[in-house]
């Protein structure tokens, strides 16, 4: 039994652990809240080396997990290793970051990584960024215009959108996971994809209610 599992077992008087143990346990445990909130919404969640393995609704734990449920703390500066290792195992299941404020809350994104595939510009339109970052994205034939009515770095068209699907924000080490998440509350108002250009990757993050999925 993990720590986390065993404080939730405590909660429900399954066990009993002395305060010391709890105090122990809950230390920089963030697995606990995303387990006790992710159990409380009647969902199958197992442990797992790499993070929590999360079943959704009318799936067997026979089967393989719907997802692996990554847990933050808001404030923390953001770190994608674990992440990112785990999208490019191209293992066919959801890759989930699970963001815990102080209080214990827990807020759920779902993370991809983006490819872009060539396209081309509009007639008539012109392409005038010339930030080495959006290189890729220009070469490739994308409109990439300022994010800054939007709150972030820039807002990017392929030759069929008329509005633009995505809004790309440039993501250092030295933010943490509160900006992350305003980043993606904004693009979610607005009925766009948030893209992190991070070192060498492009993430998208989408917030999600893991206990609303059904499959």
């Amino acid at each position: 039994m993990t720590s986390y599992e065993a404080l939730y077992s405590n909660d429900r008087k399954d066990i009993i652990l002395s305060n010391e143990e709890i105090n122990d346990f809950k230390e920089n445990n963030l697995e606990y809240y995303t387990y006790r909130d992710l159990k409380e919404r009647g969902l199958i969640v197992k442990a797992d080396e790499k993070g929590l393995r999360l079943y959704d609704r009318n799936t067997s734990t026979k089967s393989a997990a719907s997802a692996i449920v990554y847990s933050y703390n808001f404030q923390n500066n953001i770190d994608f290793t674990k992440v990112i290792e785990e999208l490019e195992t191209n293992i066919d299941r959801r890759t989930q970051i699970a963001i815990i404020d102080n209080e214990g809350d827990v807020v759920y994104y779902i993370a991809d990584l983006i490819q872009w595939p060539e396209t081309k510009l509009k007639e008539g339109r012109e392409n005038t960024n010339d930030d080495p970052k959006m290189k890729e994205l220009v070469d490739k034939g994308y409109q990439v215009n300022s994010g800054l009515k939007f709150g972030t770095h820039y807002r990017v068209y392929n030759y069929e959108s008329e509005h633009a699907p995505w809004l790309i924000h440039i993501t250092e080490k030295s933010h943490n996971w509160l900006d992350v998440a305003r980043m993606i509350r904004v693009g979610h108002g607005v009925n766009k994809i948030i893209v992190l250009a991070y070192e060498k990757y492009w993430i998208s993050l989408k917030w999600t209610k893991p206990w609303e999925l059904e499959f």
